[in-house]
C-alpha cells in the first residue's frame, strides 16, 4: 500500500475516532447540562412563586376562581422572544401546590386536584427539608414525553418561626428545550462535515508532500548523474537530513568509483603513446642514419605532445566534473572571444590553408563562464580543424536570437559523421579516426563542450550538412555543423 493512502487513511480514522468522541460527549455532557440549566432555572421560579403564593395559601384562597384565573393568565400570557434563532411564542410550564400533607391543593391543568402527591419524589422530599425533584414521562416508552418538577417549600411566617403550609411544584416538558438540542446537535453535525472535509484535504496535502519529498531523495539517491542537488526541504529537518546522509554517502561512492575509472582510464590511454616512446627510444640506441633519427625524435616528440593534450584535458574534465554547479558568471565580450580563441589557432589553419569565414555579430556580451567558454571554443575548432581536409573551408556564425539568447554555430567542410556515432560523439572517450592521420584523439574535448553548456542551461548538437544548405559559402560541400543556443 502507498504511503499516501497509508497516511490519508489514518488521517481519516483519527478525525472518525474524534467526531465519535465529539458526538459521544454532546449526548453524555451536552444534553445533561441544558437540563441542568433549565433545573436551575426552574428551581429559582420555584421559589419565587412559593413566596408569591403563601399568602394565599394560608387563607384558603387556592381553589377560587380568582386564584386559578390569576395563575391562567400568567401561564397562558402570549410572549415574542427570539432566542438563539428559535422563536419562542408560550409559558411551557405547569404549576401545582399542595398542602402540609402532600394533598394537591390546586393544579394549573386542573387533573390532579385532590389527589394524593405525596410519594411523589418531588414534594415528598420538599415536605422533608430537602430538595425536591422529579422526572417523570408520560409515556413510558417514549423518553421525549418526560417532564421535570422542581419543588419548593410554602412558608407562613408565625412570629420569629416559619410554618410549613405547603409545596408548591413547577413542571417543564424536556420537549419544549428540544429545539436548543436539536439546534446545537445540527451545528454540531455541518461543523462536524466541514472540519472532516477541511481536515482530510489537509491530510491530503501533507500526506502527497509527504510522499513527493520522499520520492525526490529516493530520486536523487537513483540519479547518478554529478550534476544534480541535493534536495532541500522547507520546515522539514528531517527529510533534510535523510537527503543530506545520502548526499554524504553518495559522495563517498562516487569519489571512489570515478578515482577508479579515471585510473582505468588514464592508464589505458597513456599505454599507447609511452609504448610508441619506448619503441622509438629503443631504435634510437642503435646507429641509425641523421634521417631516421630526426624521424624517431618527432615521432617522440608528437607521442609527447599527445600525453600532454591527453593528460591536460584530463586535468580539466576532472575540474569540470567535481565543480559541478561552482562556474563564474561574469559579462563578456562573446565575439572578441571568438577572434582570440582563432588566432590561437591561426598557425594550424595556415597549415592546412583553411579559409574562415565570418559571419559574427559586432559586440555580442554574454553572461557566462569565460574560462569554460573559452575551452568550449578551443574544442570545437580543434575538431573541426582536425576533420577538414586542406584548403577546406570552416564557416563560424554568431548572432543574437532574442536579449536572453545567443546563437552559435560553427561549420566545416567534410565527411559526414556517421549514422551510428552522431548519438555518441559527446560520449567521454568516444572518438572517432581523423580522415588523414587516422589517428584518434582522447575523446574527451566534445565531453568537456557538452557538459560546459549543460552547466549554463544552453543546448548543443552536431548534425550532417546536405550540399547546398550553407549558401553563405558558396559552394557545393557537404559537412558536419555545430549549433549551440545559450
Amino acid at each position: 500500500m502507498s504511503i499516501f493512502i497509508r497516511i490519508w487513511f489514518f488521517f481519516g480514522l483519527i478525525i472518525l475516532l474524534g467526531l465519535w468522541f465529539m458526538s459521544y460527549t454532546f449526548n453524555q455532557q451536552v444534553k445533561p447540562n441544558v437540563r441542568q440549566v433549565v433545573e436551575d432555572t426552574l428551581a429559582e421560579n420555584a421559589n419565587i412563586i412559593a413566596m408569591l403564593v403563601a399568602e394565599d395559601v394560608y387563607e384558603n384562597k387556592v381553589g377560587t376562581p380568582q386564584f386559578d384565573e390569576k395563575i391562567q393568565k400568567a401561564l397562558n400570557r402570549k410572549i415574542n422572544a427570539n432566542i438563539w434563532q428559535h422563536n419562542k411564542n408560550e409559558i411551557n410550564q405547569q404549576i401545582y401546590i399542595t398542602d402540609q400533607k402532600g394533598i394537591v391543593i390546586y393544579d394549573s391543568q386542573g387533573i390532579a386536584t385532590g389527589q394524593d402527591y405525596s410519594k411523589w419524589n418531588d414534594v415528598y422530599l420538599t415536605l422533608r427539608g430537602k430538595y425536591g425533584v422529579r422526572s417523570t414521562r408520560s409515556y413510558e416508552e417514549d423518553s421525549n414525553s418526560s417532564t421535570m418538577f422542581i419543588a419548593a417549600p410554602i412558608y407562613h411566617q408565625l412570629g420569629q418561626q416559619q410554618k410549613l403550609i405547603g409545596v408548591v411544584s413547577i413542571g417543564k416538558p424536556n420537549i419544549s428545550v428540544q429545539p436548543y438540542i436539536q439546534r446545537a446537535e445540527n451545528q454540531l453535525i455541518r461543523q462536524a462535515i466541514w472540519i472532516t472535509l477541511l481536515s482530510l484535504f489537509l491530510a491530503s496535502l501533507v500526506a502527497y508532500w509527504l510522499k513527493h519529498s520522499i520520492d525526490r531523495v529516493r530520486k536523487y539517491a537513483q540519479a547518478l548523474a554529478p550534476v544534480n542537488q541535493t534536495p532541500h526541504f522547507r520546515s522539514a529537518k528531517e527529510l533534510n537530513q535523510v537527503a543530506q546522509a545520502v548526499e554524504d554517502m553518495r559522495e563517498k561512492l562516487e569519489d571512489r568509483a570515478y578515482v577508479e575509472h579515471y585510473v582505468n582510464t588514464l592508464t589505458h590511454e597513456l599505454k599507447s603513446p609511452l609504448t610508441a616512446i619506448q619503441a622509438s627510444a629503443e631504435l634510437l640506441k642503435e646507429d641509425l642514419p641523421l634521417r631516421d633519427q630526426q624521424n624517431f625524435a618527432t615521432h617522440i616528440h608528437e607521442q609527447s605532445q599527445r600525453l600532454q593534450n591527453l593528460i591536460d584535458r584530463m586535468l580539466l574534465l576532472t575540474r569540470l566534473e567535481k565543480s559541478r554547479h561552482q562556474i563564474e558568471i561574469q559579462n563578456f565580450n562573446l565575439s572578441t572571444l571568438i577572434q582570440q580563441t582563432l588566432d590561437q589557432h591561426a598557425s594550424q589553419m595556415q597549415t592546412k590553408r583553411i579559409q574562415c569565414l565570418l559571419d559574427i555579430e559586432a559586440d555580442c556580451m554574454i553572461h557566462a563562464d569565460r574560462f569554460w567558454i573559452q575551452q568550449t571554443l578551443a574544442n570545437i575548432l580543434d575538431n573541426a580543424l582536425d576533420f577538414s581536409q586542406d584548403s577546406a573551408k570552416i564557416l563560424i556564425q554568431l548572432h543574437r536570437q532574442s536579449p536572453q539568447h545567443i546563437e552559435l554555430n560553427i561549420f566545416n567542410e567534410g565527411v559526414w559523421i556517421p549514422d551510428y556515432a552522431l548519438t555518441q560523439v559527446f560520449d567521454t572517450y568516444f572518438s572517432l579516426p581523423r580522415p588523414i592521420s587516422q589517428q584518434r584523439s582522447s575523446g574527451i574535448g566534445l565531453s568537456i563542450v557538452q557538459q560546459v553548456i549543460e552547466q549554463h542551461h544552453g543546448q548543443i548538437n552536431i548534425l550532417n550538412i546536405e550540399e547546398n544548405q550553407m549558401p553563405i559559402l558558396q559552394s557545393h560541400q557537404q559537412g558536419v555543423l555545430v549549433k549551440i543556443l545559450l
